[in-house]
């Protein structure tokens, strides 16, 4: 009888001792899995400067947003800001609320590092720290 007790008490603590050691096992597994950043993500989010302004003086924001290389100006702007477009959706006419399609004596001139941009916004490419210029103008 004491053989069959003994046998009986080492299978039991052996069944414990193995059921905690393969809980902890599973936590410690948990524990490790926390999103952590690569350095891939970390190098495909750039960012740019947009600022707005008002017939060039009047400055109505100014902020750096992040985008994605590969991003048109179109995508990172209707992601940030408010858009009304024209012309097949090409082209920016509003912003927050400012300008439309119905106001033709005023529009948005658009330049990156200076130089008035020459293709719509959805055609333009963004790069890391362009400086975006949107200047609601009115025709002359």
């Amino acid at each position: 009888m004491n053989k069959l007790l003994l046998t009986l008490l080492l299978s039991l603590t052996l069944a414990i001792t193995g059921c905690a050691n393969a809980g902890n096992e599973t936590n410690q597994s948990t524990s490790n899995e926390t999103p952590v950043e690569t350095e891939e993500q970390q190098e495909s989010q750039l960012s740019t400067t947009i600022k707005l302004t008002k017939e060039g003086e009047e400055v109505i924001s100014e902020e750096t947003v992040e985008f994605e290389e590969g991003e048109s100006l179109m995508e990172v702007m209707d992601r940030n800001f408010e858009l009304a477009t024209g012309f097949g959706g090409d082209f920016i006419v509003g912003i927050d609320g400012l300008g439309s399609e119905e106001e033709s004596d005023y529009y948005w001139n658009i330049s990156v590092n200076g130089e008035s941009l020459m293709v719509g916004a959805s055609d333009y490419t963004l790069e890391e720290n362009d400086e975006v210029h949107f200047d609601y103008q009115k025709v002359e």
